[in-house]
């Protein structure tokens, strides 16, 4: 099948429209008189949020199902089933490694806060 897709640099980067992810951002509220009658409306405009990559440009290609029932481009070289489960281990990896330094962060803001409240409640004694 025929699908419409995003390629940038020579490779396809979405398969499908792009999801431009257009929101409607208030420019200027409303404004009331004493009595809580509207005097002027609030303005709205539809703002773009995830724009296309720059250089990315949209073409039709040729698509089949891939074994997990997704999309692929026909013919495209996929990762293997170790190779995905490579990437899924280095994503695990790479989060355990975030939350420890997140954890040790904590922990040094803990040390710091006791120490400051240590400090006060000796200022307070004197």
């Amino acid at each position: 099948m025929i699908k419409e897709c995003v390629v940038l640099n020579d490779e396809v980067i979405n398969i499908g429209p792009w999801d431009y992810k257009r929101q409607q951002v208030q420019m200027s509220p409303a404004e009331y008189n004493d009595e809580g009658k509207a005097t002027k409306e609030a303005v709205y405009e539809e703002q773009t949020m995830n724009p296309l990559p720059e250089g990315a440009t949209i073409e039709e290609r040729e698509v089949e199902v891939a074994p997990d029932g997704g999309l692929i481009v026909k013919g495209s070289v996929q990762p293997t089933s170790d190779e995905l489960l490579g990437q899924q281990l280095a994503e695990m990896k790479l989060q355990t490694m975030q939350q420890t330094q997140l954890l040790a962060s904590m922990g040094a803001e803990l040390a710091a806060t006791k120490l400051e409240l240590i400090n006060l409640k000796g200022a307070n004694q004197s």
